[in-house]
């Protein structure tokens, strides 16, 4: 399954999510069985994981980090004002200047952790038996 159907069901996934009318339906039902509180701070790690995959598939496109990472982050951005605003015609939902910052902060911790892994990556070694060898050889 490539990683373009994954991120369209996860945006699917995150859609759905903002249509759902507490206590109608089955999912309605299970909406209102969760404390408010974590509903609102589900949005951070919703919103950042968009952010990775929408970056993942950039790089998949031979984006560099430094041009995906800003692109991805302000897309997943963009669809979280969009599903707020959606949201706010579904009835019993309304649309949250709060839950928008929250999609934010989830997206800016998702970005930080791309770029410190990145980081990361370049200064490990890729092939450690080979500096061990050059090291030997001096």
């Amino acid at each position: 399954m490539g990683l373009g159907v994954i991120v369209l069901g996860y945006i699917w996934l995150l859609y759905f999510g903002a249509i759902i009318v507490p206590g109608v339906g089955l999912a309605g039902h299970l909406m209102v069985l969760v404390p408010g509180s974590l509903l609102e701070w589900a949005h951070a790690p919703g919103y950042g994981i968009l952010a990775v995959l929408l970056t993942l598939g950039l790089q998949r496109r031979a984006w560099p980090l430094a041009y995906a990472l800003p692109v991805a982050a302000a897309a997943a951005l963009v669809f979280g004002l969009w599903t707020e605003v959606f949201q706010g015609s579904v009835q019993g939902r309304g649309a949250s200047v709060d839950d928008l910052v929250t999609d934010a902060v989830g997206i800016g911790l998702a970005a930080m952790m791309l770029t410190l892994s990145k980081t990361v990556r370049n200064r490990i070694p890729s092939r450690p038996w080979l500096c061990s060898f050059k090291r030997s050889s001096l």
